[in-house]
């Protein structure tokens, strides 16, 4: 089954079934006519709306998408509260971002009443979404009930932002983990560094990076951290935040170092004066 036949499948599925209340299409699959992003291996990006939430993460997909090849799927948490299922197919790859209806209605009326300046956990899940929509959405589903929903949270909705005060504490907390790198390196735990190089270093260069495209008004035409970076960004950009290091120490160490550097000139972009590392207070 060719990759169109795939999402039509797809779409048909999402029309026939009564317990998808809505359904948008998000990520690069929605935004073909806006960014070159979108290519073979573009997953569809779905956020369903559903009143049996359960089901969705337990569906028969040989049944529902027959001839397509059904792999195998996997459930995790997502941001926001809510569960995201993958479902692999030889034809493709379906990610649902799966909302319970009473969840979303609840989100709903907290907008309405202008909830969100006041209780984080609101704003954090409206802010989710609104990360996800702003590279571009399609209704496939339910949009006289949802649209005008849909409309505001990315028109009003800022996203998943850092404020200088968040970006400082992610920053002073990158620069404990360089020492605690430098100090495994010195034991010989070459596996610790190694993880904790990737897993927080990168981590937060990636997350200022963002911030930093968000604040130049620079596009982001994927929501995932690290996306498309080789085509969007400057040499010098590209090295704040690439990692190339063997699991060895030499490497490691430079490795670090360069994190190191990245992070600085993200800082300096970011808020300037504001911060300087601590090893250098």
């Amino acid at each position: 089954m060719s990759a169109p036949t795939f999402r039509q499948a797809v779409e048909q599925w999402i029309a026939a079934e009564p317990a998808v209340r809505s359904a948008v299409l998000f990520g690069s699959s929605a935004a073909v006519a806006t960014t070159p992003m979108a290519d073979a291996w573009s997953d569809l990006d779905l956020h369903i709306t559903t009143t049996e939430p359960e089901r969705m993460e337990h569906m028969d997909w040989p049944r529902v998408l027959p001839g397509s090849g059904f792999r195998f799927q996997a459930v995790r948490p997502a941001t926001g509260g809510v569960r995201k299922v993958t479902a692999v197919f030889a034809a493709g790859q379906i990610d649902l971002v799966v909302v319970p209806l009473r969840q979303l209605r609840l989100a709903r009326f907290g907008l309405r009443l202008g909830l969100a300046r006041r209780h984080e956990r609101l704003r954090t899940a409206l802010d989710e979404i609104q990360t996800c929509l702003r590279g571009g959405y399609r209704f496939l589903k339910g949009e006289g009930e949802w649209g005008s929903f849909y409309a505001r949270v990315a028109a009003e909705m800022p996203g998943v932002r850092l404020g200088d005060a968040a970006a400082v504490a992610l920053a002073d907390m990158a620069v404990a983990d360089r020492l605690w790198i430098l100090q495994k390196l010195e034991r010989g735990e070459l596996a610790a560094a190694q993880h904790l190089l990737h897993h927080s270093l990168a981590e937060t260069n990636f997350r200022l990076l963002r911030e930093l495209r968000l604040r130049r008004g620079q596009p982001l035409p994927s929501f995932g951290l690290g996306r498309h970076v080789e085509r969007l960004l400057s040499a010098e950009e590209l090295a704040w935040v690439r990692v190339d290091a063997r699991c060895e120490a030499g490497d490691l160490q430079r490795a670090t170092e360069q994190a190191a550097a990245g992070l600085q000139a993200l800082m300096r972009e970011l808020v300037g004066s504001a911060w300087r590392s601590p090893e250098g207070r």
